[in-house]
């Protein structure tokens, strides 16, 4: 099975003049990221989570930068390294939120990124875990876009793996569409990322 996701996570940050060192931070990291700097990102995402105390959100975005970085290189060693660096942040956000659909929903991704990278190695031994961590998910969050769209798509993955049609899994892609169009958070920097990707796909709901 392979599944390439590839994910462009944007955010509109609003930048006040009481902004605290850690938006400061934050806001400088989306920034680092942004400007194809992803490295630096990483770096800054550490060194926040290391001073903001039981605050599961730069570790959880470091590891997305890893994960999202291994779908655009080609060596190995590399997208290994890159991965289990990710699964070491992701294990440190679960150490101050447990049972967090976010995180469940990244690591999904990781795992997904390890099936998408060597197919042969990982697609039977991860393909099962995936399934997993997004039913998780959408057991504490039903409504959660993220895990609605990409749980989505890695079915339609393996859909056109196994000779079936992927667009009978279609409309969870509209159920996606209206969960992000309610999605509302009031934490800083609560991940709201994905929205741009329906279009890609729904690509598979074509024909």
């Amino acid at each position: 099975m392979k599944t390439i996701v590839i994910i462009l996570a944007f955010f509109t940050i609003t930048a006040t003049n009481a902004q605290s060192s850690y938006e400061k931070g934050m806001t400088k990291a989306f920034e680092l990221w942004g400007n194809k700097n992803p490295d630096e990102a990483i770096n800054l995402f550490e060194r926040i989570a290391k001073a903001e105390k039981e605050n599961w959100l730069p570790y959880y975005y470091a590891a997305q930068v890893h994960i999202i970085t291994t779908f655009s290189i080609k060596d190995a060693e590399a997208i290994e390294s890159r991965l289990k660096k990710a699964q070491d942040y992701l294990n440190e956000a679960k150490t101050y939120a447990s049972d967090n659909a976010e995180i469940l929903i990244m690591e999904a991704l990781l795992n997904t990124a390890y099936v998408a990278y060597n197919p042969s190695v990982y697609g039977m031994t991860l393909s099962a875990k995936v399934e997993q961590l997004y039913q998780k998910a959408k057991v504490l969050e039903p409504k959660n876009p993220r895990a609605t769209l990409y749980h989505a798509e890695w079915k339609m993955g393996g859909a056109k793996f196994f000779g079936k049609d992927p667009k009978v899994f279609c409309p969870e892609i509209e159920k996606a569409i209206l969960y992000f169009e309610n999605e509302s958070h009031d934490i800083p920097f609560y991940p709201k990322w994905g929205k741009d990707q329906v279009k890609r796909v729904q690509e598979n709901c074509k024909g």
